[in-house]
């Protein structure tokens, strides 16, 4: 459990991207939730699932990412990369 003393170790560390068609890639949630209807069709729970599978998978000091691609409806992980990875804005 992570408290204000005892955090979440990086090994434990997901993230999820999303890439609009124009190459923009939203850096927050706030930009998210504007044009979130664009990516509905990403099965939530197969998110959530990949995202618990890839804690697992994630090494100490890196990071994973699930990248969402609103062109061509994509999803692609990528495990274990460094803390600043940002992953291509196009596919």
């Amino acid at each position: 459990m992570s408290s204000p003393n005892n955090p979440v170790p990086n090994a434990m560390l997901v993230s999820t991207m999303h890439v609009l068609a124009n190459g923009e890639i939203l850096s927050s949630r706030e930009a998210f939730e504007k044009v979130q209807q664009r990516f509905e069709w990403a099965d939530r729970k197969t998110c959530i699932q990949r995202i618990l599978q890839l804690k697992s998978l994630t090494g100490n000091g890196k990071k994973s990412l699930i990248v969402f691609y609103e062109d061509g409806h994509l999803i692609k992980e990528h495990i274990n990369v460094e803390a600043d990875f940002l992953p291509l804005n196009f596919v």
